[in-house]
């Protein structure tokens, strides 16, 4: 009897999703720390119901909305964990 090694061809990363409010202002970051990486997103003020901007890398994601000063949002952002 032999221990083989493995050939992996495919693997299972798990997909979730989490919705959110916060505090923001321009160029504020909102790390996701249940997430390895972001796939998606969407951010709104609670005021107007308009899409705030932001830019993403991994797990953060910063705000590039402009002249944002302590708006209140609510987010929704889809990742792997």
């Amino acid at each position: 009897m032999a221990d083989r090694e493995l050939n992996i061809i495919t693997r299972q990363k798990t997909i979730r999703y989490v919705v959110f409010d916060s505090e923001i202002s321009t160029d504020d970051t909102l790390t996701i720390s249940d997430f390895s990486s972001i796939t998606a997103f969407a951010l709104f003020k609670l005021s107007d119901g308009s899409s705030v901007t932001a830019t993403k890398s991994t797990n953060v994601l910063t705000i590039t909305t402009v002249s944002l000063t302590d708006e209140k949002v609510i987010g929704i952002v889809i990742g792997i964990t």
